[in-house]
């Protein structure tokens, strides 16, 4: 007679023989399946992980300043990078937005005192996020945006460009990625751009000025260049971005 020991032992044991013979099974199945295939040739590309581009995680957290106003913050993490790259990076965003962070939560507290009830009623938002344009093992090029809602008739979004020598922990001059550029050509190239496109901007002319080349990134095949609203465009036209390629670079050349 069996005891209660022997038939549960023996109960994982068929449990055990069962699952295992199913899985054969199934694999079984699939083998013959390939193998009845025409068969293929599979070339193998080994990579090399100091050519492969940094890997980047973003990651939303939110710091609630009360129970009515809040600010998203995306959180930037390059597992593939040195601590000493992380640390560079991380430092330079971090200057910039800190100040910025301290002087939203510094209007929640002015708010209270103006005695309206218009901007007692509605919440305060402050969103930070990013765009990455262009990324390797040893460059770094990224937007920072940030979208901030303070009252009224619609909250505005400002950008930050970063573009980085990670290997010498430098930012770059745009006259180190792109020679001596032609603001007058620039200017044609970019208000051509915009009239092709049907974006509307102001006296459908954009003028020559530095301020052109505030906002840019590199990337492999070109220059991304960011305006931000108002600056060549009313506020309908949103952020402006007009990417120049190489090609086209090398005809705004002086």
């Amino acid at each position: 007679m069996l005891t209660k020991e022997k038939s549960l032992l023996l109960s994982f044991l068929f449990l055990f023989l069962f699952l295992n013979i199913n899985g054969i099974d199934k694999q079984a199945s699939k083998l013959q399946a390939i193998k009845s295939e025409k068969p293929t040739t599979i070339k193998i590309l080994k990579q090399n992980p100091q050519s492969a581009p940094k890997k980047v995680i973003l990651r939303e957290d939110f710091i609630k300043v009360n129970s009515q106003d809040t600010i998203f913050v995306q959180t930037i993490h390059f597992p593939l990078m040195t601590e000493a790259e992380q640390q560079y990076v991380g430092k330079l965003i971090s200057d910039y937005r800190s100040s910025k962070i301290k002087a939203f939560i510094d209007a929640f507290y002015n708010r209270d005192k103006v005695k309206n009830d218009f901007y007692q009623n509605f919440s305060y938002i402050q969103k930070w996020y990013f765009e990455i344009v262009y990324q390797s093992q040893t460059e770094l090029s990224l937007k920072l945006l940030n979208y901030e809602f303070t009252g009224g008739a619609h909250g505005n979004t400002s950008v930050k460009t970063f573009n980085l020598d990670l290997a010498n922990f430098k930012a770059y001059k745009f006259s180190e990625k792109v020679k001596s550029i032609d603001l007058d050509k620039l200017a044609v190239y970019c208000t051509d751009y915009c009239l092709e496109k049907n974006i509307p901007i102001f006296d459908n002319n954009i003028k020559a000025s530095p301020d052109l080349l505030k906002l840019w990134n590199f990337a492999k095949d070109g220059i991304l260049l960011t305006f931000p609203q108002y600056s060549i465009a009313p506020y309908s036209s949103g952020i402006i971005e007009i990417f120049i390629p190489n090609n086209i670079l090398k005809e705004l050349q002086k």
